[in-house]
């Protein structure tokens, strides 16, 4: 005898939902997506509503929907406000954070939004007053780039009604979502990779802001594998010439046969090492290609960072999830190493890094 089942429910849709609080359709799309247009006392009795009947999004409609608001957001352009926190107007971008902001505005182009660019220096660093411009500006979704220092933001600054994604930890407080490379491990295999090559004494060189700004990532990798007797933090307020010689006695003492170089002093140490001890002789990877050139390098994909923070601050937008979050989240992206002289590697790392250094 055939088994018999029961007839499936009907999907239970807006309109339904709409019918059983007494409210048009809109108004039930507006408030299951927490937009601020609808009191907060009717999106509560909506979501109670929702939830009695048994309501849940089709993820195919949500899908639908949300292609038919990129190409309205492709006509509409709605703007979103990169802000820099650079400690001066003229002051320098670096590479990383070039490439941070050029992939931001690749997937921006790509989804419909414009990309407004601010300087916290043009407003004498007074947050409150640039948040007014942006609102003034109608301008939905911020982008906050790294900051130089570790930075603590302006408390009374009136974050509500904006959704705000960071591209780095270096902004302390208030914590917002934010898409970061995977610093921790990058450097777990970075450190795989020189064991596997025969380099067990390994010896790291770090800024103390950046330190700091990487919330010491790189560093629990560094003792994770055993290495931090011979991880050097360098005070920023050391002049560049203090901070070489520091790396030259460093590499001097330690006697590393493997380097891993986020400061530029160490670029600085290198000519002056090969004077002093020619028959040195060890490996250097460095972070981004900008560290020392023509080593090998672990490229942190910030233009990834970029995209993606962008992906986030459009889904934010779309659900209205605006101001500080009660639960920040964090979405990392994984970097890849690259050989000396060679491009980025997508398909994994490579087995041997190319050995660069003084011989």
């Amino acid at each position: 005898m055939p088994r018999s089942f029961p007839p499936a429910k009907a999907r239970v849709g807006l309109r339904e939902v709409a019918a059983a609080a007494g409210v048009c359709v809109m108004t039930v799309s507006l408030a299951l997506r927490d937009n601020p247009r609808i009191s907060a006392v009717t999106r509560h009795r909506i979501k109670k509503c929702a939830g009695d009947l048994g309501y849940c999004p089709d993820p195919e409609l949500s899908r639908l929907m949300q292609h038919l608001r990129v190409s309205r957001t492709a006509r509409g352009k709605t703007a979103v406000a990169v802000i820099d926190f650079f400690p001066t107007a003229d002051y320098p971008e670096n590479a990383y954070d070039r490439s941070v902001r050029l992939g931001a505005a690749k997937r921006a182009a790509q989804l419909g939004f414009s990309l407004t660019p601010l300087h916290g220096a043009d407003y004498h660093h007074n947050l409150p007053n640039l948040l007014k411009v942006v609102r003034a500006r109608g301008i939905e979704g911020v982008l906050l780039m790294p900051s130089v220092v570790p930075l603590e933001l302006d408390l009374a600054a009136d974050w509500n009604g904006l959704s705000v994604v960071a591209t780095s930890k270096s902004i302390l407080s208030p914590r917002f979502h934010c898409v970061v490379p995977e610093h921790f491990g990058n450097m777990m295999r970075v450190l795989a990779t020189m064991c596997g090559t025969g380099r067990n004494r390994v010896c790291t060189v770090f800024d103390e802001f950046f330190h700091e700004r990487t919330g010491q990532g790189f560093a629990a990798a560094v003792r994770w594998y055993g290495h931090a007797p011979r991880m050097l933090v360098l005070p920023q307020a050391l002049p560049a010439a203090a901070r070489a010689a520091r790396v030259v006695d460093w590499i001097a003492h330690h006697r590393p046969d493997a380097i891993f170089a986020q400061s530029a002093a160490v670029a600085a140490a290198l000519p002056r090492l090969k004077r002093l001890r020619p028959r040195l002789d060890f490996l250097v990877v460095g972070l981004g290609a900008r560290t020392c050139s023509g080593v090998s390098h672990l490229d942190e994909c910030a233009d990834l960072v970029g995209s993606a923070a962008i992906d986030l601050l459009g889904g934010m937008i779309y659900y209205h999830a605006t101001g500080v979050p009660d639960h920040p989240r964090t979405t990392s992206i994984d970097g890849t190493i690259v050989a000396a002289g060679k491009g980025r590697k997508t398909e994994g790392m490579p087995a041997v890094i190319g050995a660069s250094g003084l011989h």
